[in-house]
């Protein structure tokens, strides 16, 4: 289901600041759990109430169980999950079993002596802003969810942008004189595996990136290692010469990553021996784990 939501100006002249939710109730059983994810990643279980490395002591019970929400957050019992994937970062969480509320806009009139010293209180054209976004409800079982919710979200998030032109001439002239489609790909990529970055250095070296974004045993089908021949992403543009495997951030070859060494609170080293030549690459096929980025400097 796809609800599309605006909201706005909102009102303050009782000079009184306002927060604006949407509150989705159902009666799945969640036992007061709920599931947001980190940065459109991996997703981490939340406790309503609870912290697990302190005490927590109750005393916001509504923004103490608040989470920032970049693409996802989801209640499931054991037969259903409701999942809410959200077109921008927001914050929401479950205030009670069975529902799920996201803060969608806000407005203030006081400030809330966290730093910033001023109210949240925007305008524009002398009013407060108005808002337009959408949620997207996915209802699945807990073991069929994550192949639509991660599926759904990668297309949400890298959705095209359509921009328009108006040229001056035909359009029969204009396709016969501009390449309106193109691909490198020779093939389609397996369906957990996105092509994160791609850009070219020279005219013979492109920075790859290649993401697996699925997580571990969250899918019977996709959350497991895949194999990908880095020849297909190039195809039309030339042949691979050189594959360099080079660390997350790409400023330089991960053989050369040294790594900082400690003693753990249980007498043990951190070291791990690790031989250069298990980052030599021998041909183009390259294994993905789940969740896991592979960065490589390619030579066509």
């Amino acid at each position: 289901i796809e609800i599309q939501w605006t909201v706005g100006p909102i009102p303050i002249d009782d000079n009184i600041g306002k927060e604006i939710i949407v509150r989705y109730d159902t009666d799945i059983d969640s036992a007061s759990k709920y599931y947001t994810d980190a940065n459109g990643r991996e997703v981490l279980e939340r406790i309503r109430n609870y912290r697990p490395t302190w005490n927590y002591s109750i005393v916001e019970n509504v923004s103490g169980n608040y989470y920032p929400i970049n693409s996802r957050i989801w209640i499931r019992d054991s037969a259903r999950q409701l999942t809410i994937l959200t077109d921008r970062s927001e914050g929401g969480g479950s205030i009670y079993d069975g529902s799920i509320e996201i803060m969608i806009h806000r407005r203030l009139v006081h400030d809330d002596s966290e730093g910033v010293d001023e109210p949240l209180n925007e305008t524009a054209f002398g009013k407060g802003l108005v808002v337009r976004g959408k949620h997207f409800l996915i209802l699945e079982s807990p073991a069929n969810s994550a192949l639509a919710h991660r599926v759904d979200a990668q297309q949400l998030f890298m959705n095209p942008i359509a921009t328009f032109a108006l040229p001056q001439m035909s359009y029969a002239k204009y396709s016969s004189i501009y390449r309106q489609t193109w691909s490198t790909l020779s093939e389609n990529m397996p369906l957990n595996v996105h092509l994160l970055t791609l850009d070219q250095l020279n005219p013979k070296q492109y920075l790859l990136r290649i993401e697996h974004y699925f997580e571990l045993n969250e899918d019977e089908t996709y959350s497991h290692p895949v194999r990908i021949d880095l020849q297909t992403i190039f195809q039309s543009l030339g042949t691979i010469t050189d594959l360099i495997e080079l660390t997350l951030a790409a400023n330089f070859p991960l053989s050369q990553l040294q790594r900082l060494d400690w003693i753990t609170t249980d007498k043990e080293s951190s070291h791990v021996d690790v031989s250069p030549e298990q980052f030599l690459l021998k041909d183009t096929i390259v294994i993905l784990n789940p969740m896991q980025i592979k960065t490589f400097q390619v030579t066509l």
